[in-house]
């Protein structure tokens, strides 16, 4: 579980802990690059960004604001192991046979995703005048192991102005390939004192804003591309909005999954398109580990919107297949929600390595959101230019070992995150800055590592 995690960073983190992990950055929003979009194409939680006449980049950040609310009558029932839907359905009816009360109505609700078929530890139930007595009565079964709501998550994108003028984006916007243009041998895993040397970030802090490189690049990936590590082997699973099936950025998606209510797996929004391409573009804005397996989990929907049992379903299908890094560009301060913290923790038992944003919620200590706040997940915080604590960073100390112990300070890691450039919805680039950047900036580097 947690030593899984510890082990990998302890053997590989000293290769790469100068190169990838001493610049990370803020976790606000995003800057829309390429373009403007009609009032149209944007969902009711979604602001449509302004239009930019007089440059290629929008000056905006794109805020990411949650709240979470219960949903009425609906309930997660767990379960003390994983059991088919027969075996589920007997458990409730008879736990609540033994409550006895005649005025009860309850019924299963159906949830169709590609875990359907699998044995689960969950079931969702709608019960009507449930009495306190009934919820107790179902946690007395020797097979249920909790009972607790179902919860509705809300996400909203918001526009505000940009402190600082982004840099203008056209001045890359050719064509090139994710290999480094530079010449780089070795026969070695060990870096001469050349690597170490190397011009980077420390050499023009002006220079990276007033030319946009690609973060992969920045952070010396080219290196281990050059060494032949391009992620290939890794399976990556990005939890967000989807991503269209023939975008050209990406030559392995192996597989995408729907797990909300509408019928479609395309990114309406392209915010899990962006995600997907710091992780894993090959091509204009190159992503850290282009040849990485990605596994697209399409878990909000155009408007925004996701509960608490589509998360625990796409986790169980995330163990089902294997897979090795997962990054939840999301948080809420909701540290409560039982089932979702217990899937977490099992997830990452099963050597799943869970990157997450800390949150958006500084300068205030106390900010840490959910899931990054958990010892066994990698939460991410922001930096500015200047090796800062981004203002906004959520910052403070878990609460996960309390009262027991004095918990811990969090993030774990911070790096760049302003202007950093990923894949538009269908094609092309565009820059953004906030949370949603850096996680997969951490994400990326991950991959490369494992």
């Amino acid at each position: 579980m947690v030593g899984a995690n510890l082990q990998l960073k302890m053997l590989l983190l000293p290769v790469w802990a100068s190169m990838l992990f001493m610049g990370f950055l803020s976790v606000v929003g995003m800057e829309p690059t390429e373009g403007a979009k009609s009032d149209s194409d944007y969902p009711p939680n979604t602001e449509p960004p302004p239009s930019s006449s007089a440059s290629n980049c929008s000056e905006m950040t794109l805020k990411l604001e949650f709240k979470t609310k219960t949903v009425e009558h609906e309930y997660i029932i767990g379960f003390t192991g994983y059991f088919s839907a027969k075996a589920r359905r007997l458990y409730i009816s008879s736990a609540l046979r033994n409550a006895g009360d005649r005025a009860l109505e309850w019924h299963i609700v159906p949830r169709e995703n590609p875990a359907a078929d699998f044995p689960s530890d969950f079931e969702l139930v709608h019960i009507r005048l449930a009495s306190p007595s009934s919820l107790l009565t179902l946690e007395d079964h020797p097979y249920i192991k909790r009972v607790t709501p179902q919860r509705k998550v809300f996400r909203k994108l918001k526009y505000v102005p940009s402190p600082e003028p982004s840099a203008p984006c056209n001045a890359t916007r050719g064509t090139q390939s994710w290999q480094s243009s530079r010449t780089f041998r070795r026969t070695s895993l060990s870096l001469s004192s050349g690597f170490w040397h190397a011009t980077g970030r420390h050499s023009s802090r002006r220079l990276l804003r007033a030319i946009p490189r690609h973060v992969a690049q920045i952070l010396q990936a080219d290196v281990l591309w050059q060494m032949g590590h391009t992620g290939a082997g890794v399976k990556v699973a990005v939890f967000d909005t989807g991503l269209s099936e023939k975008h050209p950025h990406f030559k392995n998606v192996k597989e995408r999954t729907n797990w909300t209510n509408e019928k479609t797996l395309d990114d309406g929004l392209g915010h899990g398109t962006f995600v997907a391409g710091v992780i894993a573009s090959m091509r204009e804005c190159q992503g850290f580990a282009p040849d990485s397996e990605l596994h697209i989990f399409r878990v909000f929907t155009n408007n925004q919107v996701s509960y608490t049992s589509w998360f625990l379903d796409a986790f169980n299908y995330a163990i089902l297949k294997k897979i090795d890094v997962l990054n939840l560009s999301i948080g809420g301060p909701d540290f409560m929600d039982h089932p979702f913290v217990d899937k977490v923790w099992e997830l990452t038992a099963n050597k799943v390595i869970m990157v997450s944003a800390i949150g958006n919620d500084g300068p205030l200590y106390g900010t840490l959101n959910n899931p990054a706040d958990q010892m066994d997940v990698i939460g991410v915080g922001g930096i500015d230019f200047e090796d800062n604590i981004a203002r906004f960073s959520s910052r403070g100390m878990t609460t996960w070992e309390l009262p027991g112990g004095y918990g811990r300070v969090k993030p774990d890691i911070v790096t760049y995150g302003s202007g950093v450039r990923g894949s538009g919805m269908k094609e092309g680039c565009r820059s953004l800055s906030g949370t949603s950047v850096a996680s997969p900036v951490v994400a990326g580097a991950v991959t490369l590592l494992a």
